[in-house]
């Protein structure tokens, strides 16, 4: 593509297995996530190839269930209508909690931390994809499959390019379909099964624009509906009862039953070949009908040193406004004054006024003649935005990348 900086596996063999394992760290023993994954790829003619990858994730940690500290609460009286004190208050409970063998949302919790719960999980998903090459038309069909045991994805995609002007130019569109059934289980506020359907189309075009400039932009939408609440997520209403210990019930969150997205997305390469380095530069728009708006810059620098070694920091930036639906706290109860419960609710901060950072340092390294190791660490910080989340709700971790690639 003109560039001199490509990654060292593009110049071996059509043929290759890798491993590579990551592990995504939260500060303050939050949530800890280990991921596995196996890849193959193997070209049988010169116009198919093929591929496949197996995925396993090992989670467990802490995360915020939804409600915010005690100190922070605004309750009243269901019956007096009088103003509830948070010092009387010791803690949380759900619905569920107390009929099976789950252990309460909180113990003994502190009154200015924002509360959490234990969480574990395995998951197991495998992919397999087809490269069809006809002249100048490229057709990439997939499936996909991925199993916890609260959550079962199928996923359908279909890609197509088509290479002109001398392959300066390049057009993609692409489809892709999933299915997800989520599943009832004694822990979250879903009393049954329940299905999400997403469907999401791509169009894009890649131009190069002279031997060392490439442009890229493509545009993406995206329809889901069906099951859309997160099930373990809970939120606090002004009017909710208090249980004989003194603790607060919590609801589970509500949120629209469709939603749709658009995003565009355009970058940059620019070749530095008297500095044997590229840098790549890309900036993003996202819009949903939940009224979130976000942006995301990124630059990286690939640099290679030697004829083996390719190292390249990153930056990236992104910042989003909340979903319409988005509070700490909400009027009314669905039990004890549903009339003044808003139509959506929930307390995701990851559905709040917020930005994120990450800064990462990535290394290509071509070991020997059929060999490559990559090694890769990212550092990402999460911050609200709206003076009302307390910043104890947003994670920052660490992710560590490590991966062998044998091309034959």
């Amino acid at each position: 593509m003109g560039l001199p900086v490509l990654a060292v596996a593009q110049a071996r063999a059509d043929n290759s297995v890798g491993y590579t394992h990551e592990s995504y760290v939260e500060d303050r023993g939050r949530m800890t996530v280990q991921t596995e994954t196996l890849r193959g790829q193997v070209t049988l003619t010169p116009w198919l190839d093929l591929t496949a990858r197996g995925v396993y994730d090992g989670i467990s940690g802490a995360t915020p269930i939804g409600a915010p500290p005690i100190n922070q609460l605004k309750l009243v009286n269901p019956l007096s209508h009088f103003a509830v004190p948070p010092s009387t208050i010791t803690g949380f409970t759900r619905p569920f909690d107390g009929v099976s063998s789950a252990s309460p949302v909180s113990q003994a919790t502190p009154r200015d931390v924002v509360p959490l719960a234990e969480s574990k999980d395995i998951r197991r998903g495998v992919d397999l994809s087809a490269g069809l090459s006809f002249g100048p038309h490229h057709l990439a069909p997939e499936i996909s499959y991925s199993n916890e045991h609260d959550y079962i994805s199928y996923a359908l995609a279909f890609n197509y390019s088509l290479e002109l002007n001398e392959k300066n130019t390049i057009l993609s569109f692409g489809y892709a379909h999933s299915y997800d059934l989520v599943l009832n289980n004694p822990f979250t506020y879903l009393t049954h099964d329940a299905t999400k359907n997403t469907d999401d189309f791509i169009a894009g075009i890649s131009q190069i624009v002279s031997r060392g400039t490439i442009l890229g932009v493509n545009a993406t939408i995206s329809h889901s509906d069906g099951y859309l609440n997160d099930p373990y997520r809970s939120v606090v209403f002004q009017e909710t009862e208090i249980d004989p210990n003194a603790r607060v019930v919590l609801r589970g969150e509500k949120r629209p039953r469709t939603r749709d997205s658009q995003a565009v997305l355009m970058s940059i390469k620019q070749a530095i070949p008297a500095l044997n380095a590229s840098i790549e530069g890309d900036y993003r728009f996202y819009h949903d009908s939940y009224g979130i708006v976000a942006n995301t810059l990124g630059v990286s620098w690939a640099q290679k040193f030697g004829r083996s070694v390719i190292v390249s920091p990153s930056f990236r930036y992104y910042r989003q406004g909340a979903a319409h639906f988005y509070a700490i706290q909400f009027p009314g109860d669905p039990v004890n004054a549903p009339a003044r419960v808003p139509a959506f609710y929930s307390s995701d901060y990851r559905l709040s006024f917020l930005e994120t950072f990450t800064l990462g340092l990535e290394a290509n390294v071509e070991l020997f003649e059929h060999w490559d190791l990559f090694l890769g660490y990212q550092r990402y910080w999460m911050h609200g935005l709206d003076g009302q989340t307390v910043q104890s709700t947003y994670p920052s971790a660490n992710i560590f990348t490590i991966g062998l690639t044998y091309a034959f």
